[in-house]
């Protein structure tokens, strides 16, 4: 495995793997939220940001224990602009990090269903956006999921032979987080906090890079992946070897409770709590721009147009289908009442309609 560099600008030191696992440490700190040492009394959104320069940090992948084994069109969900209620120095940028290829079946269940006059449908491939969000921000610069990791492929892979067959990343060798942080000249460690909408392998790929960063995380969802681990179950969308890596790492977890309300992460930026639906607990954020609509940013929530509709149609793969349909009735409501689009977690049109970190951000 070479060894990346992200930009001059990036972290504080070189970061290296434990040399012996360690049990995740979590503790409680402020309003219900949960960490891993968190200062005390702290608050996800009221500690401020370092202004300090930053030395040089390498990415530098942590090794895995040899051990573990063509969607409907958008609709409608532009929004017309509302009063700026955010940070006037902020700037989203969208980052383009591949894609999956899969059967559409498990985006829009029952897209191909077999009938008498029809018993063998032929199945339809599709390929889906995988994405994530990067907000410079005086207060402290946001990430919203971090993508596949560079080595999910292959005999040592960190995804089980099923994932691979079943999910398979599609993109050149730099689609991969690091690489697209790297080319923006941003180093991990400029990241205050990374929000994951959930810990799937393609949403949660790289979170180990980011070991200076406040990693927001759903309280069910990260009990939902250290189940899994615990019994080695290989057949979900978790990469039980990304996990056991977090587990081995000295990360600082920030838990959102079940019942938490939504809060402002920084100014401009809400943090909001989806609950269960696609997931065990999922996270999304609402950003608020100065020159554009204010952005939802669903992630798989809500996985496409078609599903979004109306009419509403369920996702695949959905760990509480009632959840599930409830949080886009929210994100629906929320959309209306802050006039802001709806960004969905893997809508191909939609994305490709975007503009990406290469081209400029939004602000």
């Amino acid at each position: 495995m070479k060894i990346i560099e992200f930009g001059k600008d990036g972290g504080s030191s070189k970061s290296t793997a434990r040399d012996r696992p360690e049990r995740m440490k979590i503790l409680e700190f402020g309003d219900g939220v949960r960490g891993a040492r968190p200062p005390s009394g702290s608050k996800i959104e009221v500690r401020p940001a370092s202004t300090a320069p930053q030395a040089e940090t390498k990415w530098e992948p942590v090794p895995a224990p040899a051990s573990s084994a063509g969607l409907a069109a958008v609709p409608k969900t532009k929004a017309s602009r509302s009063p700026f209620v955010g940070s006037r120095s902020l700037k989203m940028h969208v980052l383009d990090l591949g894609k999956l290829r899969l059967d559409k079946n498990f985006m829009v269940a029952n897209s191909t269903v077999a009938m008498a006059k029809n018993p063998n449908p032929p199945g339809k491939l599709i390929d889906i956006p995988v994405s994530a969000y990067y907000i410079e921000h005086p207060d402290g610069n946001v990430l919203f999921d971090t993508g596949c990791h560079p080595d999910w492929a292959g005999p040592n892979g960190r995804w089980p032979q099923n994932l691979q067959d079943v999910f398979p990343v599609i993109g050149p060798d730099d689609c991969y987080l690091p690489h697209r942080l790297e080319a923006m000249g941003i180093g991990p460690n400029q990241i205050r906090h990374v929000v994951l909408s959930h810990l799937h392998c393609d949403h949660a790929g790289c979170i180990e890079f980011f070991r200076k960063s406040n990693i927001v995380v759903h309280e069910d969802e990260f009990a939902a992946a250290a189940t899994h681990y615990a019994k080695r179950d290989h057949s979900t969308p978790y990469a039980l070897r990304d996990v056991e890596t977090w587990i081995r790492l000295d990360l600082n977890w920030r838990e959102v409770g079940r019942a938490e309300p939504d809060r402002n992460l920084v100014d401009g930026v809400k943090l909001l709590n989806l609950g269960a639906g696609h997931s065990f607990g999922m996270l999304g954020m609402m950003v608020s721009l100065r020159d554009h609509a204010n952005v939802i940013l669903a992630s798989d929530a809500c996985y496409t147009a078609e599903n979004y509709g109306p009419p509403m149609k369920p996702a695949g793969i959905s760990y509480d289908s009632i959840g599930a349909a409830r949080t886009i009735q929210r994100i629906r409501s929320m959309a209306e009442a802050n006039h802001a689009e709806v960004w969905f977690g893997h809508d191909i049109p939609q994305f490709e309609s975007l503009r990406k970190a290469s081209e400029g951000w939004y602000e």
